[in-house]
């Protein structure tokens, strides 16, 4: 017998078996159908095809929720993760061993982000990124990066002065409501994207440690600058503080062309479009120090600035152009 034969009979004894199976089907609709038709009182029930105008109107409300459980990024010791930024005077700067994770909640799905579509009166519907509450402080964010600034590239090989900058780390960072909302601007004439953005911001340290890490991927402290106990907040409430507010205070995201014809990259917060004070925060450092290694084996020096904070700052405006080379 050949493969071809093979195959049809195959064929024939799958259609043979699929024809059974419609028929029986069809004999259970029908049997189901005569009992309801039996039964004076008994609604008949059937799925009904939506018309185009009714599935129109068909919306989810409740968006999505997602999570990100167990994430992480980490950099191989042989092969580091690195972003690097080429201007075009042929200087560079480089972030490398880039390491990136996060802690999570005994319940990973208890506090999700939100993803949702909301509508606004006679406006642009906005796309709305919730963030979790983690109001315990359980879901904290580690980032750790070396930096580097070479002032000759040729090749994609650093032929100039390599400047090492060090190893920035970020530890117990946690961020608490607020979110992020994005809308086509409502200005004339302007192309991009307009957004609200906000939250409560807790950092456990942030530390530059200037002697970088080793090749054992081990980071020498024993020169530093370390910021503890970082906290941001709205300045009246105590919550999520709105940097820039979507409805009042938008923000705005696009890439612009000037009149000499020079390309950029603009970020913006606008001038506030009602009456309403925008939103102040409070920003609180618990202590700030910087540690100096001492000369032919003597303990480093420490010096503790103490503790600073601000009461109550606004942004009321910001205008930042980023330009390639510049």
């Amino acid at each position: 017998m050949t493969m071809g034969t093979t195959v049809d009979t195959a064929f024939r004894a799958i259609a043979k078996r699929c024809r059974g199976l419609v028929r029986a089907v069809a004999l259970a609709i029908i049997s189901v159908g005569a009992s309801s038709t039996n039964a004076a009182d008994a609604p008949a029930r059937a799925m009904q095809a939506l018309q185009d105008d009714e599935l129109a109107a068909v919306r989810g409300a409740d968006g999505i929720a997602f999570n990100l459980s167990n994430f992480s990024l980490f950099s191989n010791l042989d092969n580091p993760l690195s972003l690097t930024y080429l201007s075009p005077n042929g200087s560079s700067l480089t972030l490398s061993g880039l390491d990136l994770s996060r802690t999570d909640d005994a319940d990973q799905f208890a506090d999700p982000y939100q993803l949702t579509l909301r509508a606004r009166p006679g406006l642009p519907d906005v796309i709305a990124i919730d963030f979790p509450r983690n109001a315990a402080g359980n879901q904290k964010w580690a980032l750790t990066a070396d930096f580097a600034h070479c002032d000759a590239v040729t090749a994609g090989a650093c032929t100039g002065t390599n400047f090492l900058g060090g190893t920035m780390q970020v530890v117990g960072l946690t961020m608490k409501g607020g979110g992020l909302y994005v809308s086509p601007p409502l200005l004339a004439n302007t192309e991009g994207i307009a957004f609200g953005l906000g939250t409560q911001l807790d950092i456990g340290s942030l530390a530059i440690y200037s002697r970088g890490r080793g090749a054992d991927g081990v980071i020498d402290q024993s020169d530093a600058l370390a910021i503890t106990g970082i906290h941001l907040a709205d300045a009246s409430t105590g919550g999520a503080w709105m940097l820039a507010d979507l409805d009042n205070h938008p923000g705005l995201l696009n890439a612009a062309t000037d009149t000499t014809g020079s390309s950029y990259l603009h970020l913006q917060v606008g001038w506030p479009t009602t009456a309403a004070a925008v939103p102040a925060a409070s920003l609180r450092i618990d202590n700030i120090t910087f540690t100096t290694a001492g000369l032919n084996g003597a303990p480093p020096t420490v010096t503790n600035l103490g503790s600073a904070s601000i009461a109550s700052m606004q942004i009321n405006y910001i205008d930042i152009k980023f330009r390639a080379g510049q």
